[in-house]
């Protein structure tokens, strides 16, 4: 051999005693196949070699006529393939493995010719020559039989009709045929015929949607979220079916009757395995222009736009009657047809109307197959494919890509859902992922029918790679596998793991609350004179904030302090009684009146006389009596006086005085009192909340109305919300590790202080409260904050603590099923 040719691996149904070279002449190439025993040598084109090479990989016609294609670009003929066979069993080249193969087992028989009374084997290569050429002898039956079974052939549907559910008939198997639609069509079709107009007013309905959404779109979110939460997935499920469901199959059913296609059954199909719906089975689609077929996946699209205007209007006009039948009934419509829109009907990415409306602009039936192997020739480099466009690639990525999003949100979307309504904790994330394992695999089955092209070709290159003799292999020596131990170790690994000790924590929403909180505020109103802060500050307990206005009160404690002086002087003088100099003046009346009286009794007795005597008169007589009567009255009264003055005020006469001082003294405490509450003070070290404070200077506060707000966060009090089911592990003092949202890469050290007395319900779960405390020295932590909390639970194995839903749900929902 020449130094440009290489050993090569002999094909696997060559006989054992040949071996095969690579001869490379300039930039072409060319392979030899010698026969050791005979001395032979036999020439093969690349082309021909690589039919040998793929052989085993290959049953039918069809995988080696995809790998051929795949490798050069061609359609190798069935004339070319019985041709050459028969001229590599001609040579006697197959072994007798070979002929146990599909395409090669028609050589296993042989026929004779007699020539000169001796059977002459006949070769091969007559009894499949080219049907067309003249001198071409008939096949014998069995053999063509057998070719034709070898060479199934795929039917390719046009554009636009090539895998659509109904129209395609190699999926009728999947729809379950309810009745024939025909009678029905022939009177609805033209009653609906005029509704197509609705197409001209497509663009101002959405423009006017678009406009509510835009003014509306908070209160519409809000609606929207009720009504999917009262409704549930069922009724969902059922109200898309009656209405949008069904108004889509009617108008695809009426555009393709008036096209001329026939529409012969109205049945039910599941889309994802589970979500049922109305769809019809049509003949001949395929038969409509490329423009009536654009319009068959166009009015998909159109009417179900339509209804998502109708929808949002609906709502819009009955938006003052929340909660009404109308009101609902849009929310639900608006809902269904945009989720059908992004999900199915309007993405490109996977088997829906847009996706088959782009199908048929672009004239080609197998898009996402021909996007595909674009991609994957951009990728492995070995696969010789023209089909390489860069716009075909960046599509076919855009499905895969779709295809991962969509199955981790539909993984998080169920979770989600069997933890709101079976309320079973995170571990039901492991059920939902086992659940959308099902898509998975039905995406795994559809990719890996639409790859079947790349794949047959990547078989191909698997051989090659098998085949190949390499310079350091020692010729004819098989390669002993080696045994992987790997999964082994792995699974054991995985077994301990599941074992190990596991801190498991209680998880729950956080909102941060201050440790002290309080208004400002007086009972005393007045004009608000002087404020020392504009807010925002942080203030030492005791330092004045602001002050009313007070002179009336300064005023009135002036008066009241007069009023108390003199009344203490009364008490002071009533406690002072009896004085020396009162009881000597008393004794000394006492003497006078003593005195007098004796003079005034002396004189009665002389007048009596006088009067006996005739001398004076009766009336003088009487009148020196009434003087002596008198004068002795004096003098008791004047003993009387005496006694009272040595005796002094009485305890009960002191006391009345003292308590009228007393009296006066509260007064003077009250305008004091209302006099502090006129300047208000910060009651404990913290923060001034209230802004623009000064801004209030000269504003008359009225008695109760709070001037400011301050807080201490010195230290901070947090609520989580944790799981109810939950509970049993959090106790207080354990430590609480909190990480806001503010600071998400930043932890606080907290305890748990209070476990809540009762559990609250919401739409999402039933959780119980427990404050935790936290030490807030730099104020990192503002009131309102929220994040995300972990409790310091028990140590618990790894499978127990990844499983706790499922042991709760086990335990708790399923003991209740067992009567």
């Amino acid at each position: 051999m020449s130094e440009t040719s290489r050993k090569v691996a002999l094909p696997a149904y060559l006989v054992r005693r040949c071996e095969a070279f690579r001869v490379v002449s300039g930039a072409e190439h060319s392979y030899v196949v010698r026969d050791k025993v005979q001395n032979k040598t036999w020439d093969f084109d690349p082309w021909q070699f690589f039919i040998l090479e793929v052989l085993p990989g290959c049953e039918s016609v069809e995988k080696l006529q995809t790998a051929f294609r795949d490798r050069f670009n061609r359609i190798v003929t069935n004339a070319e393939l019985e041709e050459f066979f028969a001229t590599v069993a001609d040579h006697r080249l197959l072994n007798e493995s070979a002929l146990q193969h599909p395409l090669l087992s028609v050589f296993a028989r042989r026929t004779y010719d007699v020539v000169d009374g001796k059977p002459v084997a006949r070769p091969h290569s007559s009894l499949f020559a080219h049907k067309d050429s003249p001198a071409a002898p008939s096949m014998d039956s069995e053999v063509a039989e057998a070719v034709a079974e070898a060479q199934p052939e795929e039917e390719v549907l046009a554009a636009g009709v090539q895998d659509v559910p109904g129209s395609d008939r190699r999926t009728a198997d999947k729809m379950i045929d309810l009745f024939d639609p025909r009678p029905i069509l022939r009177f609805l079709a033209p009653a609906l015929a005029p509704l197509r107009y609705v197409g001209y007013a497509f663009p101002v309905m959405l423009l006017a949607a678009v406009l509510v959404l835009i003014q509306h779109w908070q209160s519409f979110a809000t609606d929207v979220g009720g009504i999917r939460i009262a409704v549930g997935l069922g009724g969902h499920l059922l109200f898309a079916l009656l209405t949008v469901n069904l108004a889509s199959v009617i108008v695809r059913a009426c555009i393709a009757h008036n096209y001329g296609a026939q529409v012969e059954s109205f049945g039910i199909m599941f889309f994802a395995g589970f979500a049922p719906r109305f769809d019809v089975g049509i003949r001949h689609l395929g038969k409509l222009s490329r423009e009536q077929r654009m319009w068959y996946h166009g009015g998909n699209l159109l009417i179900r736009g339509v209804l998502l205007c109708v929808g949002v209007l609906a709502w819009f006009f009955t938006i003052d009657k929340p909660g009404s039948a109308a009101n609902d009934a849009g929310l639900l419509l608006a809902l269904t047809s945009w989720t059908g829109l992004v999900i199915e009907t309007g993405n490109p990415f996977i088997r829906g109307s847009t996706y088959f409306l782009l199908a048929t602009y672009m004239d080609e039936p197998k898009l996402r197959v021909k996007a595909r192997r674009a991609l994957m020739s951009k990728i492995h480099r070995k696969v010789y494919q023209q089909a390489d466009n860069n716009l075909l690639a960046a599509y076919g990525l855009a499905c895969i890509a779709y295809t991962t999003l969509l199955i981790i949100f539909l993984t998080l979307a169920v979770g989600n859902w069997l933890s709101n309504r079976l309320g079973i904790g995170i571990g039901v994330y492991l059920a939902a992922a086992a659940l959308c394992g099902y898509v998975v695999w039905r995406t795994y089955k559809q990719l890996k029918k639409v790859g079947a092209i790349y794949q047959r070709s990547q078989e191909f290159d698997r051989w090659r790679s098998r085949t190949l003799v390499t310079e350091d292999a020692a010729e004819g020596e098989p390669e002993v596998p080696k045994k992987h131990y790997w999964r082994y170790v792995a699974l054991l690994c995985l077994l301990l793991l599941l074992l190990i000790p596991y801190q498991y924590d209680v998880t729950g929403s956080v909102e941060v609350y201050p440790y002290r909180k309080q208004q400002i505020s007086t009972d005393t109103p007045g004009l608000i004179d002087q404020v020392n802060f504009d807010g925002g500050e942080s203030v030492k307990k005791g330092t004045v904030i602001a002050t009313l206005a007070h002179e009336d009160y300064n005023s009135q404690i002036k008066v009241t302090e007069a009023e108390i002086a003199a009344q203490a002087a009364v008490v002071a003088n009533l406690k002072s009684l009896p004085k020396p100099q009162e009881i000597e003046l008393a004794q000394e009346a006492l003497r006078v009146a003593q005195t007098q009286a004796s003079f005034s009794v002396a004189k009665v007795p002389r007048l009596q006389a006088l009067y006996n005597q005739g001398a004076v008169p009766l009336e003088d007589l009487e009148t020196a009596r009434k003087e002596a009567h008198t004068d002795v009255q004096q003098v008791q009264e004047k003993q009387a006086a005496l006694a009272l003055a040595k005796t002094g005020p009485t305890a009960d006469q002191i006391a009345a005085a003292e308590a009228k001082l007393a009296s006066l003294q509260a007064q003077k405490a009250l305008y004091e009192d209302k006099l502090a509450r006129t300047t208000l003070r910060m009651p404990f070290d913290g923060n001034i909340l209230t802004l623009h404070l000064k801004d209030r200077i000269n504003s008359y506060l009225n008695q109760g109305d709070p001037f400011a707000e301050v807080e201490y966060t010195g230290k901070v009090t947090a609520q989580i919300d944790i799981d109810e089911s939950d509970l049993q592990y959090v106790k207080v003092g354990s430590t609480v590790r909190l990480r806001p949202t503010a600071y998400f890469n930043r932890e606080f050290d907290g305890v748990v202080t209070k476990i809540g007395q009762s559990v609250t319900s919401t739409p999402t779960g039933t959780y119980a409260a427990v404050i935790a405390t936290f030490q807030n020295e730099d104020g990192s932590l503002k009131t309102g904050m929220t994040g995300e909390a972990k409790i310091d639970g028990p140590t618990i194995p790894v499978w127990r603590a990844f499983t706790q839903s499922i042991q709760r749900f086990v335990q708790v929902e399923v003991w209740s099923w067992v009567p």
